[in-house]
């Protein structure tokens, strides 16, 4: 607002928000913060979702890998994360033989779980063996659960199929 010539206020509006403008703007950026800050402090639970997706893809990525190669896959869990591995000799040897991650087509395949994302498995490692099957490090046929996240995964042994319980 500024004075006129002839003594009278002019009531145009400059580029800047009015007081009332201003406190309703500031009222519905507080309403949609309090509504989208909780999303945003479940951070954590969403880390541990994606990280079980992960793992489930992971786990049928080393079972075909092993059906389609014929060579166990020894898939290797610790409370960081994981790893997967092939025998040296196909069928005899240790599994020291890095598998070649498809995303980044390099090795190792190795997975680090994100900060405070937890993992155990029933069964460590596991082996998936030629046919599929999930078996423990001696061969015998074995059924798993794995808990990621606070999210759990199973693999029926016979089979090999992994699944979301």
């Amino acid at each position: 607002m500024g004075c006129r010539s002839d003594g009278r206020w002019d009531v145009r509006r400059g580029r800047g928000f009015t007081l009332v403008e201003a406190v309703v703007l500031i009222a519905i950026l507080g309403i949609l913060g309090a509504v989208a800050a909780p999303r945003f402090l479940s951070l954590r639970e969403l880390e541990g979702a994606r990280a079980h997706r992960q793992a489930l893809s992971d786990l049928r990525h080393a079972q075909r890998q092993a059906a389609g190669s014929g060579c166990p896959v020894q898939v290797d869990f610790d409370a960081g994360g994981y790893r997967l591995q092939q025998r040296s000799g196909c069928r005899t040897g240790a599994f020291d033989l890095e598998l070649v991650d498809p995303v980044v087509q390099r090795t190792p395949y190795a997975v680090t779980l994100p900060e405070g994302v937890s993992l155990t498995s029933t069964v460590d490692p596991i082996v998936l063996d030629a046919l599929g099957r999930i078996t423990r490090s001696d061969g015998t046929t074995t059924s798993v659960s794995v808990q990621i996240g606070g999210l759990a995964l199973e693999g029926v042994g016979e089979t090999g199929l992994f699944r979301v319980p």
